[in-house]
Order: structure tokens, then C-alpha cells, then sequence
């Protein structure tokens, strides 16, 4: 991919913490078991269900494979939020859809989905919680879209698009 990606280990308080999430990658390096409460939430997702009715699976069977979780702090130290990334049939070709959840004190919250090649977490901060950079890129075209935490969820600050030389 043609971008700048952050040194490993470089400005962040979390040494095990995974910061650049690919497409390219079948699941995450660091995967940690997810919640009860996060996979419910995912069962809940359109592209799961459209992926449960395809597989004539029921939700209550989804495969644990379908899925990979890492664990982040985006916003302090004290919460541990979740990056998930979809795999099997969930995952595309050049692209593969991700969940982020904060943890909150009521549970987990899903706070962004995006389909993109390249989820990458930023050390740069916004209400608090740390930025995120969705990445995407055709046979012609770069794109790129900053995420910013707007009290609630992430949302799209953002996007620089640029054609393939």
C-alpha cells in the first residue's frame, strides 16, 4: 500500500497494542477472546445476518472464525476497547469490514463499522479518544478517511482521495 504507516512501538503507552489493521492480514496479531456482548451485538449486524442466511446458520451458532478481536485503548488506559476485524466470509478480496467498541460503563458500545483495506489508530486525539484512518485503494484511485470520535461514535472529519500514478 502506498502510505505512511506508524513505527511499531513508536509514541504509544501500550507496547502490545496493535496499531495498523490490514485487509491483507487473515486476523489480527494479538486476537483476545470477544464478549458475549460484542458478538450479540455483531449478530445484529445486516452483513452478518445476510452471511448467517447465506451459511443457513442460525446467530446463536455463528462461527468464533468468522471474526478476529484485538484489544486498544482508545481513550485512556483504565477502558480496554476492542478493534474487531470480519474474517471468512465476511472478509472481501481488497477489503474487509471492521467494528470498534469502547467499553463504557454500561458494556461495550459499537462505535464505528467500516468496510477498507487498512484500519490504522492514530496517536492524534479528538473528545478524548484517539483518532482513526480508515484506508482504501482501487486499480485507480487512494483514498483515505480521518475518523474522529464525536462524543458518541466515530464519524468522517476528514477524506483525500488521489489517482494512481
Amino acid at each position: 500500500m502506498c502510505c505512511a504507516l506508524p513505527a511499531e512501538g513508536k509514541g504509544r503507552a501500550h507496547t502490545n497494542e496493535q496499531l495498523v489493521f490490514s485487509a491483507e492480514d487473515d486476523s489480527v496479531k494479538h486476537p483476545v477472546a470477544m464478549p458475549k456482548e460484542v458478538l450479540a451485538i455483531l449478530q445484529k449486524d445486516e452483513m452478518v445476518g445476510n452471511a448467517l442466511e447465506n451459511e443457513q446458520t442460525s446467530a446463536e451458532k455463528i462461527p468464533p472464525d468468522w471474526f478476529s478481536a484485538s484489544a486498544i485503548h482508545l481513550s485512556n488506559s483504565r477502558q480496554t476497547d476492542l478493534v474487531v476485524m470480519a474474517r471468512g466470509p465476511l472478509a472481501g478480496a481488497n477489503v474487509v469490514t471492521f467494528w470498534v467498541f469502547c467499553a463504557t460503563a454500561h458494556g461495550y458500545e459499537l462505535v464505528l463499522t467500516a468496510p477498507a483495506h487498512d484500519l490504522i489508530v492514530r496517536n492524534t486525539r479528538w473528545f478524548g479518544h484517539r483518532d482513526i484512518e480508515l484506508l482504501s485503494a482501487s486499480a485507480v484511485q487512494f483514498s483515505s478517511v480521518l475518523c474522529r470520535f464525536d462524543g458518541k461514535r466515530y464519524t468522517s472529519y476528514k477524506t483525500k482521495s488521489e489517482r494512481m500514478r
